[in-house]
């Protein structure tokens, strides 16, 4: 319980109180989601290392507007899974986390490769799936034909 309760405190003391969300029922599979800057990724994440946890995953999400990045982040206790949201606009550069978490090189790889979001500082930006002349993300719902392009607001709210 300790790493867990002292991740939510330094969460809350680094993005503020309304930037976390603390859910003890674990409804939606994790114990806390925080949403966060580009400009303070590495900073919360290298918190998050410091605290215990390590990357289980990342992911992305396309909208009209916006990308934006999913980390989830957990440590050995019980119930301690978060998550870490980052906007990234349309053609912005994400700050690497590779550096911080050696797993972030391979899933940020994944990112870059299937939603085109580029990683400042990553050390091999190179595809793992796609051929190398690839020039598409097929991940983005601009690729082929997608009827359900929203923005964020219209799907959250």
């Amino acid at each position: 319980m300790a790493n867990k309760d002292a991740m939510i405190g330094k969460l809350r003391s680094m993005l503020g109180d309304n930037a976390v969300c603390v859910d003890e029922k674990f409804g939606a599979g994790v114990v806390a989601a925080a949403t966060a800057s580009a400009e303070k990724l590495r900073e919360v994440l290298g918190a998050f290392k410091d605290t215990g946890f390590f990357l289980e995953t990342m992911c992305a999400l396309d909208f009209k507007d916006t990308l934006e990045l999913v980390y989830h982040l957990n440590c050995f206790e019980p119930k301690s899974r978060m998550s870490l949201r980052v906007m990234a606009g349309h053609g912005a550069l994400v700050p690497t986390a590779s550096d911080i978490f050696t797993a972030a090189d391979w899933l940020e790889r994944e990112v870059r490769e299937f939603y085109g979001i580029q990683f400042d500082g990553h050390p091999d930006p190179r595809n793992l799936l796609l051929p190398e002349d690839a020039d598409y993300h097929p991940l983005k719902k601009e690729f082929g034909k997608v009827h359900a392009y929203r923005t964020r607001e219209e799907i959250y709210g």
